[in-house]
């Protein structure tokens, strides 16, 4: 009695064949002589549990061109460069397929054309990744269709770049003067890729108008070291990212310039308020940033300044220390008796600041504050900002801990 065929399952094909385009040519190029052995019935039964293209794989040469011609004809164009790969590799296998469905084949094109078309208004990276992995018959179709509208290409400068790497002649027109996007483009781009020859001189012409990032930064220290000033004049003060451009200036030996216009700012601030000219100096702080208060902030006084804000504590406690006549307890009593809630707040920002002061009488048995809400070290509104019992400077300090006895008694 001839022995039972062993029994293949699905996953023992998916593992050894692929579900990658990759994948799937390497293994059709250099077959399993095992599964190539399979009865026609067992693989007949496997395919209907298996990726298409480990399907297409597992069947040969001609049925995964069926499979590539299919799935680009559905939108996925990118399996045209796994066909012509294909076609390169199996020619004889492969042309009766393509000679058979033509119609699906357009329908590829058409795909690989809107794709261009959608690439140059949005993700410029992938139409260059397809320009430098197209082969043969696609690349002369995606040709095609960038030169269709070679303005909208040198308007992307990651797809005129690849362009022009790909062909140095291509007559691609590029903007004579490039706004900031255009050189954000491009300066992305060289991050990772080198960039074509006009690319590169138009963006290094450009440089010092790209938005001042620290990437930007860094691409300008490495390349335009003579750029680097002119950059750090127009950062953003207010940009998010401004925490991190300091530290790269501080850590390339730019942070005086960068210090000094802070330091302006500021000024600027304190001159035309004195509220908002002390809320700039304390975010600096807070950054790490070590300023001088400006002029308008030294007088010994607290007209002008909002008591509700944490950073009034901060100069108040200043002032007092360079012997100020301010009573901080009086201006915490003043507040509580015009608006508790307020007071609250100043209180708050006065206990942490260090101020030698105690809650006002007004807010003793305050309505709005609810039991158990107040600091048990120094009775702030906890509710006021919260996290306040983990900074309260009044909270016991946490006691040393005991060194050790002797291992044992009458040891020496």
């Amino acid at each position: 009695m001839a022995a039972s065929a062993p029994t293949v399952r699905p996953q023992d094909v998916i593992r050894r064949v692929g579900d990658t385009n990759d994948k799937a040519l390497r293994y059709v190029l250099d077959p399993d002589p095992k599964l190539s052995r399979l009865p026609r019935k067992v693989r007949e039964a496997l395919i209907t549990d298996l990726p298409p293209v480990t399907a297409g794989a597992l069947l040969g040469p001609a049925a995964l061109a069926r499979h590539f011609i299919a799935s680009a004809a559905t939108g996925r164009y990118r399996d045209l460069f796994a066909l012509w790969r294909l076609f390169r590799a199996r020619p004889d296998e492969c042309k009766p397929v393509l000679a058979e469905r033509p119609a699906a084949l357009a329908k590829g094109r058409e795909a690989l054309g809107k794709a261009v078309r959608l690439g140059l208004t949005g993700r410029a990276d992938r139409v260059a990744a397809d320009i430098a992995e197209a082969e043969g018959l696609i690349w002369q179709w995606l040709r095609e269709a960038l030169m269709a509208d070679p303005a909208a290409v040198g308007a992307r400068p990651a797809v005129a770049s690849a362009l022009l790497l790909r062909e140095p002649d291509a007559e691609i027109p590029l903007p004579e003067e490039p706004d900031q996007g255009w050189l954000a483009e491009a300066a992305a781009t060289r991050q990772h890729s080198a960039l074509a020859p006009p690319v590169e001189a138009l963006l290094g012409r450009y440089v010092d108008r790209l938005p001042a990032t620290v990437t930007t930064l860094a691409l300008a220290q490495d390349s335009y070291p003579d750029r680097v000033p002119g950059l750090l004049e127009r950062v953003d003060l207010a940009s998010l990212e401004i925490g991190s451009i300091m530290a790269w200036a501080r850590d390339h030996g730019h942070a005086a310039s960068l210090h000094a216009r802070v330091a302006h700012s500021v000024e600027e601030a304190a001159g035309r308020d004195r509220a908002e000219g002390l809320a700039h100096w304390y975010v600096w702080q807070q950054r790490g940033v070590d300023l001088p208060l400006p002029e308008p902030l030294r007088a010994h006084t607290v007209e002008g300044l909002d008591l509700t804000r944490p950073e009034a504590g901060v100069l108040v406690r200043r002032l007092v220390d360079e012997g100020a006549p301010i009573d901080p307890q009086a201006e915490l009593d003043q507040v509580a008796a015009r608006n508790r809630q307020l007071a609250e707040k100043a209180f708050e920002g006065f206990v942490c600041a260090g101020l030698d002061v105690t809650l006002p009488a007004a807010l003793e048995g305050n309505p709005i504050v609810r039991d158990g809400t107040r600091c048990p070290y120094c009775l702030a509104w906890t509710w006021v900002r919260p996290g306040h019992e983990r900074r309260c400077p009044r909270q016991p300090a946490t006691p040393a801990v005991e060194e050790a006895a002797p291992a044992a008694a009458g040891g020496t």
